[in-house]
């Protein structure tokens, strides 16, 4: 369960619930059978009551959680991995850099540029995007499509970090991806060594175990 900030549209708080009875968790969300048990559920308070009593052990929800979402096992990382968490986290100091790529026009994608805009125009936050024209073979696949966005948010201070980035995308499309590379990525977007050290070293036993995830 997350508390979503209005005034960002993010995540600020979380707690993990434990629920078995996968029908009553659908009853309190209103959520038909043929409906997959993924994504995210706005909360009343109802709702809170409802869940902490069916969660295992029962609990009393904080007042303020107002969204659940499915678990997923990006969560057991020893730290704030800041996908959702980025907004907050910027706003607070602690990450100096922030990308999102996708395709345009993309929902998500302007709906994130718009959270975002209110901390840019006060001075908070500087912004830059770059749009890129597909490839001939791109313009076939991705119909409907004008080309690739890239969105970069930085702290004030901090833009040199997005040139870094820039460079490291072309380093990546010359030679592939490395560790070496992942750091250098990861130290961009605030993580610290120690944490740029157990996402390698997870990394390196994926490969060894012939898994593969995103970051």
């Amino acid at each position: 369960m997350q508390e979503i900030d209005l005034a960002t549209g993010s995540p600020v708080a979380e707690a993990r619930i434990r629920v078995s009875d996968l029908e009553k968790l659908r009853e309190v969300l209103e959520c038909g059978s043929d409906i997959p048990l993924s994504g995210s559920w706005h909360l009343d308070q109802e709702d809170l009551q409802r869940l902490g009593a069916i969660s295992n052990p029962p609990c009393d929800p904080d007042s303020k959680l107002n969204r659940i979402e499915s678990w997923h096992p990006i969560r057991e990382t020893p730290y704030l991995v800041h996908t959702n968490f980025e907004l907050p986290s910027m706003l607070e100091g602690r990450k100096p850099l922030a990308v999102f790529h996708d395709a345009y026009p993309t929902e998500w994608l302007t709906e994130t540029i718009e959270r975002f805009d209110p901390f840019v125009r006060c001075g908070r936050l500087t912004c830059c995007i770059i749009d890129t024209p597909f490839t001939e073979a791109e313009q076939a696949r991705f119909r409907g499509f004008q080309g690739w966005r890239r969105a970069f948010f930085s702290l004030p201070g901090e833009e040199w970090r997005v040139d870094a980035f820039l460079l490291l995308s072309e380093v990546t499309a010359r030679t592939g991806w490395s560790g070496a590379l992942e750091r250098m990525e990861g130290s961009l977007l605030g993580y610290e060594d120690w944490q740029n050290d157990w996402w390698i070293e997870r990394g390196a036993r994926r490969v060894q175990g012939k898994h593969s995830s995103g970051k």
